[in-house]
């Protein structure tokens, strides 16, 4: 029997090991009773702290100093429950609830109710709640997480633009609502305070001045300053970069191709006009485009230009990004492109083995899902 102690200590030792714990911040003078009341679904498991961290005293009522408790997430209220910092690229900040001054973020870092996330130019930043809402920040952009005051609310905008999968948002001029489990919408404040909501998958409630419209998926709608939501207006197709074929998945949109160590967006049947879309000006910008290639070569030139042509079609721009890695961990490229712009990668990376891939924008400078990695080769001359 008294050999089976050890083992049964090295199991618990495990067991509370695999617990997921979410750091607390206590003020001078909290209790732990006041802790749980506050933070734990269930305030009589007070005494469930005590196993994960190291206190001056386990009486409940007494003043605990100014300290981090380490608590399992599975006591914790959802509200209260951290967000996850998933993936961020270039200078993005953050901010804690009364705090003054702005510190970078680390990467896997928890991130709470009431702190600010703050991306500058060329960042980005993906967020994951406990409770399964995702934020996708976009550059030049401010949010708060879980805002105080503002109830069923898991993200204020402050300014720029996110992407949030089943997130509640609100804006300076109006509320965001998902109404299905796999909602996905583009959420985008300009400078005017005018929000612009697109849907990209499900329905959402778009929501001001005691005006609700309902927006569905490949729809969008205006709210301006002290104005009731616009009714929905049905977009043009988006193009996105199919994983397998060289088409796009925009049913008679453009297509993208890939000639001579050239990547271009042009119009698949050359028509010189796309459903919902018109072209730019007088130009025809269907002439001189080079035939089809195949997007999936191994390979690529060491020539290699990336040029994405808005053939009839709601692109304005390209968010490129380049990478030694297949997951993208570390970039080498991360940057927004005008749909004119041609981009010579022998003067941004040196020769090697790389992964590329490509987000499209449209005219409402929504971002769309990038296209799967394409493996590129620059070899100099």
């Amino acid at each position: 029997m008294k050999k089976s102690i050890p083992v049964l200590l090295l199991l618990l030792a495990a067991a509370v090991s695999a617990e997921e714990l979410q750091t607390i911040v206590v003020k001078p003078g909290d209790t732990l009773w006041s802790i749980s009341s506050t933070y734990l679904k269930d305030p009589q498991k007070w005494n469930e702290i005590l196993k994960y961290n190291k206190l001056p005293s386990a009486d409940p009522s007494i003043a605990l100093p100014g300290m981090p408790l380490r608590v399992p997430v599975r006591l914790i209220k959802e509200q209260y429950r951290a967000a996850k910092l998933v993936y961020f690229v270039n200078e993005v900040l953050y901010r804690r609830t009364g705090a003054s001054d702005w510190q970078g973020v680390a990467e896997k870092m928890d991130l709470f109710k009431s702190d600010t996330v703050r991306t500058r130019v060329d960042a980005r930043a993906d967020i994951k709640f406990y409770t399964g809402e995702i934020l996708n920040l976009f550059p030049n952009s401010i949010a708060v997480l879980r805002p105080p005051g503002k109830k069923n609310t898991d993200v204020e905008l402050l300014a720029g633009e996110l992407r949030g999968v089943r997130s509640r948002v609100v804006t300076a001029s109006a509320r965001i609502t998902p109404k299905t489990k796999d909602t996905e919408f583009g959420a985008k404040l300009r400078e005017d305070l005018t929000t612009v909501v697109q849907v990209y998958k499900g329905k959402a409630d778009v929501e001001a001045q005691g005006k609700t419209v309902e927006v569905a998926e490949g729809f969008a709608a205006e709210v301006k300053m002290d104005m009731p939501p616009s009714d929905p207006v049905k977009l043009p197709p988006l193009p996105q970069l199919d994983q397998t074929q060289t088409t796009l998945t925009a049913s008679a949109g453009p297509q993208l191709r890939s000639v001579g160590g050239k990547i271009s967006l042009t119009n698949m049947k050359n028509t010189g006009k796309a459903p919902g879309a018109a072209l730019p000006g007088d130009k025809d910008l269907t002439k001189g485009v080079p035939s089809a290639g195949s997007i999936n070569a191994k390979d690529i030139d060491t020539n290699e230009i990336v040029k994405m042509l808005s053939v009839a079609n709601p692109v304005q721009s390209y968010h490129l990004q380049v990478s030694k890695t297949q997951a993208f961990t570390s970039l080498l490229v991360d940057k927004n492109y005008d749909a004119f712009d041609t981009i010579d990668l022998n003067s941004l990376i040196p020769p090697g083995e790389y992964y590329m891939r490509v987000a499209l924008v449209d005219l409402l400078g929504f971002e769309g899902k990038f296209s799967a990695p394409r493996q590129i080769t620059v070899k100099k001359e």
